[in-house]
């Protein structure tokens, strides 16, 4: 992930909580999260909510779900454009998805981005497929997912699926409306 994620853990923090409760939180975790355009490592994410998850009392889970939902409102605010060619609804930037990452590894050439794939499209409903390296931020896309549902004002249900597979680890959610 770019450093963006860093400023939304930062915002989200003095928001929910506090500027000193944020102070603690970015002590234990040394990085400077003014520098957006930078890449870190996605363990930081966690590393990140398993603090603010110790210092709040917050299951992790729910610390990374908020995270992934405000991320939408911290980039459209700090990136002008940043949905302007994803699609006009929660449906089409669902469908777009796969292909915001190719593009941004255009911009940020070190960018190593989950993958994303979209299948089982239909009317009512269709399926998010995210494969990453990483483990332990299905929550983090699922708050994503609502964020982004928010951001469209879309009455969306997400479901997480149960998915196994050695050959391609995956989470898979199910989006309808």
């Amino acid at each position: 992930m770019y450093g963006i994620i860093y400023k939304t853990i930062e915002q989200y923090v003095t928001e929910r909580f506090s500027t000193d409760q944020w102070e603690t939180i970015r002590k234990n975790i040394d990085i400077d999260t003014s520098l957006t355009d930078l890449p870190y490592n996605d363990a930081l994410t966690y590393s990140f909510a398993i603090t603010i998850a110790h210092e709040t009392g917050m299951p992790v889970e729910e610390v990374l779900d908020a995270i992934g939902e405000r991320i939408i409102e911290t980039t459209t605010s700090n990136i002008k454009g940043f949905m302007d060619s994803r699609g006009n609804n929660f449906r089409e930037y669902l469908i777009n998805l796969p292909n915001f990452h190719n593009r941004m590894m255009l911009i940020y050439p070190e960018l190593t981005p989950p993958e994303f794939r979209i299948s089982n499209i239909n009317d009512k409903s269709l399926y998010v497929h995210y494969v990453s390296k990483t483990k332990g931020l299905r929550s983090f896309v699922k708050g994503y997912l609502k964020g982004v549902a928010k951001f469209f004002n879309d009455p969306a249900i997400i479901e997480t699926i149960p998915y196994q597979s050695e050959s391609s680890p995956q989470e898979v959610f199910k989006i309808s409306w």
